[in-house]
């Protein structure tokens, strides 16, 4: 179904939308990364680093630094 409404498999549709919360969190609020991570369904804030880097190809360090 996500694949016919969108294009995009549903792995895809998924890490475009929680990349893009991550974005949010970030943007809009001062929490730490580690709690950013948390939020969006991390266990480890390290894998939420290394997920928002593969595919932005940035940090959310950098990122928010950025804004």
């Amino acid at each position: 179904v996500v694949k016919q409404l969108t294009n995009k498999t549903a792995k895809a549709f998924i890490d475009e939308f929680v990349t893009i919360e991550i974005k949010r969190y970030l943007a809009s609020t001062s929490l730490s990364i580690k709690e950013i991570g948390y939020k969006t369904g991390f266990v480890e804030p390290a894998n939420m680093v290394k997920f928002f880097k593969r595919n932005t190809k940035t940090t959310p360090l950098k990122f928010r630094q950025q804004l």
